[in-house]
């Protein structure tokens, strides 16, 4: 347990300098000055800085898992669908924010097409899962993790418009328009 605090103790440091300053100017050495550990645990941890920041998505997978996931068992399949995007577009905007955001999707980032069980596109397979079982959503012939896959892809796409923006908009406002379209295309 204390290890797997540590490890946090390291992400949530890096993530409040990258707050403070650019990715660029962050050091291993600030990292572990400012969390109060050793190079040598870091080490322990991560192998790079960016590994630190590739934590966000163990970290996101968790806050869908253990926060999003039981927010998730009222109201209608559509409902549900909203509210899970919602908390997609406020975990980018006010969670992560738009410099941890910016930093996390790039084309050299391996993990972002990552699906990790029990995380974040296993708890909106549920929501469709459940849409289906209900009737309000036809597969039109795709399977439930290509119905996820179509969803987070597009939704993706807009957070990644809300980076290039610099988070010029409201990025939950447009994320429910663009849900609502996306909605369609299962619609029974």
């Amino acid at each position: 347990m204390r290890s797997e605090q540590t490890k946090l103790k390291l992400f949530d440091t890096a993530v409040q300098l990258l707050r403070d300053k650019p990715f660029e100017e962050i050091t291993i050495r600030d990292i572990v000055a400012n969390a109060g550990v050793s190079i040598g645990t870091f080490y322990n941890y991560y192998g790079t800085k960016m590994d630190v920041f590739y934590q966000s998505y163990s970290v996101a997978d968790k806050y869908f898992a253990d926060t999003v996931a039981p927010q998730l068992q009222c109201g209608s399949a559509r409902e549900r669908i909203f509210l899970f995007f919602d908390y997609y577009a406020r975990y980018s905007c006010e969670i992560s924010g738009i410099k941890l955001t910016r930093l996390l999707y790039s084309v050299d980032n391996i993990l972002f097409m990552r699906n990790a069980p029990n995380g974040m596109v296993d708890t909106l397979k549920h929501v469709l899962e459940y849409g289906l079982s209900t009737g309000e959503f036809v597969t039109r012939g795709d399977t439930i993790s290509e119905m996820a896959d179509y969803f987070m892809i597009s939704m993706r796409g807009v957070v990644y418009h809300w980076c290039i923006a610099n988070g010029n908009y409201d990025l939950r406002g447009v994320t429910n328009r663009f849900v609502n379209r996306l909605l369609y295309a299962y619609q029974a």
